[in-house]
């Protein structure tokens, strides 16, 4: 039979009260005595009644997670999954739970807001979604706490890298090399991120007063690597090539130097390539990768403080945004022209 707090108090011969303290770690008991039935309660497998907790105080500690899969990046991807992994190990450490928001319950259809509402959610982490979902809109502009780290919108908090300066970090890096003819992958599922650095690498492209070229703006259609891969068949049919290529996301950057290779053309000898995302593989792909670091970790963190605060701080909603600091890393796929 499952024991509770009162069987333990028997059992160690101390008051309820005593039990309570030690398990809550609160003070008002000696460290000697908070051990011992610490320890007695793992011994007997002692779990507190989660729902009672819940009841009494009015919250669930459950935070929905929204995950959109409509822009083909599986959780897999080491970007958001990493973001993801911090962020639940903060909120975690301060007693929530997790849960992911899903608009299709027992094969009906249901919004996010009624998903939220009918799990008592407190908070919602929008980690990927689509620009314009009308659903998330909704769930926005109701009274749930929201926090992004992948749209905008009005009283929503967002905590984004600084996408804009990373692209310009880019470029003014293959300026630096000799490069003057550069060219750019970008998303074509206009999310923020893509929009941001495409914007970035313009504006550095006319601040070095270089010229943007139209043929040298190449869609992928998504974040994968036959999407690079394609953009990259695209690219082997320019009459005239750039000797140097921004690409927005890592994986895509691999499933485009794939095509190259398998078009003839040799990264970095015949076309420099600089990614965004600083993955794991990276830094084994041949070439190793240039790319730009982005910190999951810092993202992932202010993300959950910031969502924490709103909650249980019952703050009225803010428009926001956060950038956090991106890096340059270079390795070896951008080749020096002055040498």
């Amino acid at each position: 039979m499952k024991k509770t707090i009162y069987d333990i108090a028997k059992d160690l011969d101390v008051a309820p009260s005593t039990v309570s303290k030690a398990l809550n770690n609160r003070s008002g008991i000696s460290e000697k005595l908070k051990t011992k039935i610490q320890n007695y309660a793992n011994e007997v497998r002692y779990y507190a009644n989660a729902s009672a907790s819940k009841l009494k105080m009015k919250k669930s500690f459950s935070i929905g997670i929204i995950y959109s899969e409509d822009l083909n990046i599986g959780l897999e991807h080491n970007f958001f999954s990493s973001i993801l992994q911090s962020f639940k190990t903060y909120v975690e450490a301060h007693g929530y739970e997790i849960t992911f928001v899903i608009n299709n319950l027992a094969n009906r259809k249901i919004s996010y807001l009624d998903f939220c509402m009918q799990k008592n959610i407190d908070g919602v982490f929008i980690v990927t979604s689509t620009a314009h979902d009308p659903l998330l809109k909704e769930l926005v502009e109701s009274d749930i706490a929201c926090v992004s780290t992948d749209v905008y919108y009005d009283n929503l908090f967002t905590v984004i890298s600084d996408n804009i300066d990373g692209a310009k970090q880019a470029v003014d890096y293959f300026y630096q090399m000799g490069h003057e003819k550069i060219g750019i992958i970008t998303e074509a599922y206009d999310t923020v991120a893509s929009q941001e650095r495409l914007r970035g690498f313009k504006e550095k492209m006319q601040a070095l007063h270089l010229e943007v070229i139209d043929d040298y703006i190449i869609p992928a259609r998504k974040y994968a690597y036959e999407d690079g891969y394609d953009a990259g068949q695209k690219f082997l049919k320019l009459n005239t090539k750039p000797t140097a290529v921004f690409v927005v996301s890592d994986v895509i950057a691999m499933g485009f130097i794939k095509a190259l290779k398998d078009g003839g053309l040799k990264v970095p000898d015949d076309i420099s390539v600089i990614g965004f995302d600083d993955i794991p593989f990276a830094k084994h792909y041949e070439p190793r990768l240039t790319t730009i670091n982005q910190n999951t970790k810092t993202i992932g963190e202010r993300a959950a403080i910031k969502l924490l605060h709103l909650m249980e701080c019952n703050q009225e909603k803010t428009t926001g945004i956060e950038k956090v600091p991106v890096t340059l890393v270079k390795r070896d796929s951008v080749k020096n022209l002055k040498q």
